[in-house]
């Protein structure tokens, strides 16, 4: 016995193709040959082929074969059974699936406000008509995502190299200061850059967004700000107001719409002419553009 008779023998449904369970079916219900060609619109001939074909494949007569047409064996009936339970829950998988709303997905950097990702995705549901499914990614791996077509949209921060994408501004907010409540310059109700002096920066990691990164340490170093800078570890507010609590040499900065509502925690505005965070959502852009 070969290899391929010993697949077959071990798996019933070696070659059976679903074709020849609806040529099967179509049979059993119109009670003849001729029949049911005329309904599956194929030639007669070949009809009883694959129905030959088929019960050699199972293994077993399916029909009793007579002037009066195409009667079910004993076996024919214990497969009808089945054919007809598997086709049914088929036709209704297919039309579920038809049904199902498609979904696209929007890359998200870190630390986005709420209300600007609620708009972002409101704005990619309304142009595509799908469920948004968001995936975090920084925003230099959205650079690279958005070119190679691996991802529909993304909401990241600029300034970078957005060559090849077109661009919508959704957020562009100054910087403010976030401390611990008991910090030596929370009394001040706005922060001047001299008074920012010997304080360091928890800063998160500039790889993550290097254009913004070095544009706002830019403007730091314009106002005379050259903050020794810690980094930001991964975990979440969390650890962010952790880093803060008790620090008083530390401060972050922080959009006021990006700041967690902490009672240990205050946002102080900047001036004058701080650093802005603009958050912006990008798609590829259309050929020729």
């Amino acid at each position: 016995m070969g290899a391929a008779q010993r697949v077959e023998d071990m798996d019933p449904l070696s070659g059976v193709e679903l074709r020849h369970l609806r040529y099967f079916a179509a049979v059993a219900e119109s009670g003849t040959v001729t029949a049911a060609a005329e309904r599956l619109h194929i030639a007669q001939p070949s009809l009883s082929q694959q129905i030959r074909l088929l019960e050699r494949r199972v293994g077993t007569p399916l029909f009793l074969r007579g002037s009066a047409g195409m009667e079910l064996t004993e076996g024919g009936e214990l497969l009808l059974r089945g054919v007809s339970k598997c086709l049914a829950e088929l036709r209704a998988s297919v039309a579920a699936a038809r049904g199902a709303q498609p979904t696209v997905t929007l890359g998200v950097c870190r630390g986005v406000p709420q209300p600007v990702l609620s708009r972002a995705e409101e704005l990619v549901a309304r142009a595509r008509g799908a469920r948004v499914v968001c995936r975090q990614v920084d925003s230099e791996r959205q650079i690279a995502a958005l070119r190679a077509g691996t991802l529909a949209f993304g909401l990241l921060r600029t300034p970078t190299d957005t060559t090849g994408l077109s661009l919508r501004v959704l957020s562009d907010e100054p910087l403010g200061a976030v401390m611990h409540s008991g910090h030596p310059l929370a009394d001040r109700s706005r922060l001047t850059w001299p008074e920012l002096s010997g304080q360091r920066l928890l800063w998160f990691p500039a790889e993550r967004a290097p254009g913004y990164a070095a544009a706002v340490l830019a403007s730091l170093r314009a106002h005379g700000w050259r903050p020794e800078t810690l980094a930001e570890d991964d975990g979440g507010h969390t650890l962010f107001r952790h880093r803060l609590l008790g620090r008083d040499d530390l401060i972050a900065l922080r959009p006021h719409s990006g700041v967690f509502p902490d009672p240990d925690l205050l946002w102080r505005p900047l001036g004058p002419e701080p650093p802005h965070e603009r958050l912006v959502l990008a798609v590829p852009a259309a050929p020729g553009k």
